[in-house]
Protein backbone atom coordinates (compact mmCIF):
# COMPACT_ATOMS: atom_id res chain seq x y z
CA UNK A 1 0.00 0.00 0.00
CA UNK A 2 1.46 3.22 -1.16
CA UNK A 3 0.87 6.65 1.14
CA UNK A 4 -1.70 7.84 -1.10
CA UNK A 5 -3.70 4.83 0.00
CA UNK A 6 -2.54 4.82 3.22
CA UNK A 7 -3.79 8.55 4.07
CA UNK A 8 -7.27 8.12 2.61
CA UNK A 9 -8.09 5.06 4.56
CA UNK A 10 -7.23 6.34 7.27
CA UNK A 11 -9.50 9.51 6.91
CA UNK A 12 -12.15 7.33 5.63
CA UNK A 13 -11.83 5.99 8.76
CA UNK A 14 -11.14 8.43 11.44
CA UNK A 15 -13.03 11.34 9.77
CA UNK A 16 -15.58 9.10 7.55
CA UNK A 17 -16.65 7.76 4.49
CA UNK A 18 -17.22 10.74 2.77
CA UNK A 19 -14.10 12.69 3.91
CA UNK A 20 -12.16 12.63 0.39
CA UNK A 21 -15.72 13.66 -1.39
CA UNK A 22 -15.24 16.93 1.04
CA UNK A 23 -11.53 17.24 0.54
CA UNK A 24 -12.20 17.56 -2.83
CA UNK A 25 -14.91 20.45 -2.39
CA UNK A 26 -11.76 22.55 -0.64
CA UNK A 27 -9.48 22.49 -3.75
CA UNK A 28 -9.17 25.35 -5.62
CA UNK A 29 -6.61 27.19 -7.90
CA UNK A 30 -4.66 28.42 -5.17
CA UNK A 31 -0.66 28.12 -5.21
CA UNK A 32 0.91 26.26 -2.15
CA UNK A 33 4.17 26.56 -0.77
CA UNK A 34 4.52 23.50 1.15
CA UNK A 35 7.81 23.59 3.62
CA UNK A 36 9.32 21.14 6.05
CA UNK A 37 12.62 20.41 7.22
CA UNK A 38 14.07 19.09 10.84
CA UNK A 39 14.68 20.87 14.09
CA UNK A 40 16.40 24.24 13.24
CA UNK A 41 16.72 23.81 9.88
CA UNK A 42 15.16 27.56 9.19
CA UNK A 43 11.72 26.70 8.07
CA UNK A 44 9.72 28.89 9.88
CA UNK A 45 11.81 31.67 9.49
CA UNK A 46 11.98 31.07 5.72
CA UNK A 47 7.87 30.11 5.51
CA UNK A 48 7.67 33.54 7.03
CA UNK A 49 9.66 35.33 3.73
CA UNK A 50 8.26 33.60 0.91
CA UNK A 51 4.96 34.43 2.56
CA UNK A 52 6.16 37.95 2.25
CA UNK A 53 8.04 37.73 -0.90
CA UNK A 54 5.23 36.58 -2.70
CA UNK A 55 2.27 38.70 -0.90
CA UNK A 56 1.11 35.36 0.32
CA UNK A 57 -0.06 34.02 3.84
CA UNK A 58 2.21 32.23 6.46
CA UNK A 59 0.39 29.31 7.46
CA UNK A 60 1.46 26.77 10.34
CA UNK A 61 0.48 23.07 10.78
CA UNK A 62 1.59 23.74 14.58
CA UNK A 63 -1.27 26.28 14.71
CA UNK A 64 -3.87 23.05 13.91
CA UNK A 65 -2.36 21.20 16.71
CA UNK A 66 -3.33 23.46 19.10
CA UNK A 67 -6.85 24.15 17.44
CA UNK A 68 -7.22 20.55 17.45
CA UNK A 69 -5.54 20.40 21.37
CA UNK A 70 -8.60 23.26 22.14
CA UNK A 71 -10.79 21.57 20.67
CA UNK A 72 -10.45 18.10 22.91
CA UNK A 73 -9.91 20.72 25.86
CA UNK A 74 -6.53 19.56 26.49
CA UNK A 75 -3.39 21.22 26.93
CA UNK A 76 -0.50 21.19 24.31
CA UNK A 77 1.83 18.96 26.05
CA UNK A 78 -1.43 16.59 27.42
CA UNK A 79 -2.44 16.54 23.22
CA UNK A 80 1.32 15.83 22.20
CA UNK A 81 1.20 12.59 25.25
CA UNK A 82 -1.38 11.85 23.93
CA UNK A 83 -0.77 11.41 20.50
CA UNK A 84 0.94 8.50 21.68
CA UNK A 85 -2.35 5.91 21.74
CA UNK A 86 -4.80 8.01 20.27
CA UNK A 87 -4.14 7.63 16.54
CA UNK A 88 -6.97 9.94 15.45
CA UNK A 89 -5.13 12.73 16.79
CA UNK A 90 -3.12 13.29 13.91
CA UNK A 91 -5.14 11.93 10.97
CA UNK A 92 -7.72 14.88 12.49
CA UNK A 93 -4.64 17.65 11.93
CA UNK A 94 -3.76 15.83 8.74
CA UNK A 95 -7.08 16.16 7.63
CA UNK A 96 -7.22 19.80 8.62
CA UNK A 97 -3.77 20.61 6.69
CA UNK A 98 -5.21 18.87 3.71
CA UNK A 99 -8.40 21.11 3.67
CA UNK A 100 -5.33 23.98 4.50
CA UNK A 101 -3.56 23.05 1.15
CA UNK A 102 -7.18 23.03 -0.57
CA UNK A 103 -7.25 26.60 -0.47
CA UNK A 104 -10.90 27.19 0.02
CA UNK A 105 -11.52 30.50 2.17
CA UNK A 106 -8.42 31.35 2.14
CA UNK A 107 -8.30 35.29 1.57
CA UNK A 108 -4.82 35.93 -0.65
CA UNK A 109 -3.98 34.21 -3.39
CA UNK A 110 -1.53 32.02 -1.91
CA UNK A 111 -0.25 30.50 1.07
CA UNK A 112 2.89 29.13 2.33
CA UNK A 113 2.64 26.28 4.83
CA UNK A 114 4.86 24.51 7.29
CA UNK A 115 5.34 21.57 9.14
CA UNK A 116 6.63 18.36 9.60
CA UNK A 117 4.31 16.30 7.17
CA UNK A 118 2.35 19.10 4.64
CA UNK A 119 4.14 17.74 1.56
CA UNK A 120 3.17 14.30 1.99
CA UNK A 121 -0.25 15.32 2.19
CA UNK A 122 0.45 17.95 -0.89
CA UNK A 123 1.01 14.89 -2.43
CA UNK A 124 -2.10 13.33 -1.97
CA UNK A 125 -4.25 16.33 -2.37
CA UNK A 126 -2.69 16.62 -5.93
CA UNK A 127 -4.15 12.79 -6.10
CA UNK A 128 -7.55 14.74 -5.98
CA UNK A 129 -6.66 16.97 -8.32
CA UNK A 130 -5.16 20.29 -6.39
CA UNK A 131 -2.81 21.99 -8.74
CA UNK A 132 0.51 24.80 -8.38
CA UNK A 133 2.00 23.13 -5.75
CA UNK A 134 5.73 23.06 -4.46
CA UNK A 135 7.31 21.18 -2.29
CA UNK A 136 10.48 21.92 -0.23
CA UNK A 137 12.52 20.53 2.60
CA UNK A 138 15.27 22.35 4.58
CA UNK A 139 17.84 20.47 5.83
CA UNK A 140 21.23 20.82 7.29
CA UNK A 141 24.14 19.27 9.17
CA UNK A 142 23.92 17.92 12.67
CA UNK A 143 26.59 19.54 14.02
CA UNK A 144 24.92 22.94 12.45
CA UNK A 145 21.90 21.79 14.70
CA UNK A 146 23.52 21.40 17.45
CA UNK A 147 25.53 24.50 17.23
CA UNK A 148 22.07 26.63 16.35
CA UNK A 149 20.17 25.10 19.38
CA UNK A 150 23.01 26.03 21.69
CA UNK A 151 22.75 29.63 20.33
CA UNK A 152 19.80 29.83 21.21
CA UNK A 153 19.90 28.13 24.57
CA UNK A 154 23.10 29.36 25.83
CA UNK A 155 25.55 32.14 26.24
CA UNK A 156 26.50 34.08 23.34
CA UNK A 157 30.21 33.06 25.12
CA UNK A 158 29.37 29.28 25.66
CA UNK A 159 28.24 29.47 22.09
CA UNK A 160 31.16 31.06 20.13
CA UNK A 161 33.44 28.76 22.33
CA UNK A 162 31.69 25.89 21.23
CA UNK A 163 31.28 26.60 17.44
CA UNK A 164 35.61 26.94 17.68
CA UNK A 165 36.38 23.97 19.30
CA UNK A 166 33.85 21.35 18.20
CA UNK A 167 35.21 19.16 15.03
CA UNK A 168 34.79 20.00 11.56
CA UNK A 169 33.13 16.42 10.66
CA UNK A 170 29.94 15.28 9.71
CA UNK A 171 28.54 13.31 12.78
CA UNK A 172 26.03 10.72 12.52
CA UNK A 173 23.92 11.79 15.11
CA UNK A 174 23.64 14.29 18.18
CA UNK A 175 24.61 11.49 20.70
CA UNK A 176 28.21 11.88 19.11
CA UNK A 177 27.74 15.55 18.79
CA UNK A 178 26.47 16.10 22.81
CA UNK A 179 29.97 13.87 23.80
CA UNK A 180 32.37 15.88 21.76
CA UNK A 181 30.97 19.24 23.83
CA UNK A 182 30.86 17.21 27.05
CA UNK A 183 34.78 17.07 26.82
CA UNK A 184 34.85 21.00 26.62
CA UNK A 185 33.10 20.94 29.94
CA UNK A 186 31.31 23.66 30.01
CA UNK A 187 28.77 24.56 32.81
CA UNK A 188 24.94 24.04 31.21
CA UNK A 189 25.68 22.86 27.90
CA UNK A 190 25.17 19.09 28.93
CA UNK A 191 21.87 19.98 29.96
CA UNK A 192 21.09 21.53 27.17
CA UNK A 193 22.28 19.19 24.66
CA UNK A 194 19.72 16.88 26.48
CA UNK A 195 17.46 18.59 26.09
CA UNK A 196 17.45 18.87 22.44
CA UNK A 197 18.11 15.16 21.98
CA UNK A 198 15.11 14.78 23.93
CA UNK A 199 13.37 17.05 21.30
CA UNK A 200 14.99 14.93 18.93
CA UNK A 201 13.55 11.27 19.85
CA UNK A 202 9.62 12.75 20.20
CA UNK A 203 10.64 13.18 16.28
CA UNK A 204 11.38 10.14 15.85
CA UNK A 205 8.91 8.89 17.34
CA UNK A 206 6.46 11.01 15.46
CA UNK A 207 8.22 9.68 11.77
CA UNK A 208 7.50 6.34 13.41
CA UNK A 209 3.71 6.83 14.18
CA UNK A 210 3.15 8.46 10.53
CA UNK A 211 5.12 5.13 8.90
CA UNK A 212 2.98 2.67 11.02
CA UNK A 213 -0.54 4.96 9.81
CA UNK A 214 0.59 6.50 6.80
CA UNK A 215 3.55 4.62 4.87
CA UNK A 216 5.48 7.32 4.79
CA UNK A 217 8.62 8.78 6.27
CA UNK A 218 8.91 13.17 5.87
CA UNK A 219 12.49 13.08 5.84
CA UNK A 220 12.06 11.24 3.10
CA UNK A 221 13.52 13.41 0.39
CA UNK A 222 12.13 11.64 -3.13
CA UNK A 223 8.66 13.54 -1.47
CA UNK A 224 9.56 16.96 -2.29
CA UNK A 225 10.40 19.02 -5.24
CA UNK A 226 13.36 21.75 -3.87
CA UNK A 227 16.24 20.35 -1.21
CA UNK A 228 17.73 23.07 0.26
CA UNK A 229 20.94 22.24 2.94
CA UNK A 230 20.98 25.23 5.22
CA UNK A 231 24.40 24.22 6.85
CA UNK A 232 26.73 27.51 7.27
CA UNK A 233 24.63 29.50 5.44
CA UNK A 234 22.85 33.11 6.45
CA UNK A 235 18.95 33.30 6.38
CA UNK A 236 19.27 35.91 3.79
CA UNK A 237 21.39 33.74 1.30
CA UNK A 238 19.10 30.44 2.34
CA UNK A 239 16.15 32.69 1.01
CA UNK A 240 17.51 33.45 -2.58
CA UNK A 241 18.46 29.93 -2.97
CA UNK A 242 14.68 29.05 -1.97
CA UNK A 243 12.91 31.28 -4.19
CA UNK A 244 15.50 31.11 -6.96
CA UNK A 245 15.16 27.07 -7.03
CA UNK A 246 11.42 27.29 -6.79
CA UNK A 247 11.46 29.65 -10.05
CA UNK A 248 13.59 27.23 -11.89
CA UNK A 249 11.14 23.90 -10.60
CA UNK A 250 8.30 26.26 -11.76
CA UNK A 251 8.26 29.67 -14.43
CA UNK A 252 5.06 30.40 -13.23
CA UNK A 253 6.28 31.46 -9.77
CA UNK A 254 8.70 34.51 -11.22
CA UNK A 255 4.79 35.88 -12.62
CA UNK A 256 3.90 36.04 -8.85
CA UNK A 257 6.42 37.97 -7.79
CA UNK A 258 4.85 42.12 -6.35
Amino acid sequence: MNYIEGIEKAFKEYIGENSIDKLKETITKKPMILIAGDQLTGKSTQAKRLSEKYNGKNLSVGTLFREEAKRRGVSVAEQARLLKKERGIDVQIDYSTCKMIGGMGLDVDLAVIEGRQPAFMGGFMESLGKEGLVRIYLGCSVREQALRFLKRETTKEDYLFVKEKLPEEDFENLEDVAKEIDKLDIPNTKSVMKAFIDNQNRDEDDRERYHKLYGFDYRDVEGYDVIINTTNKEVEDVAKEIIESIEKYDESWIERRP
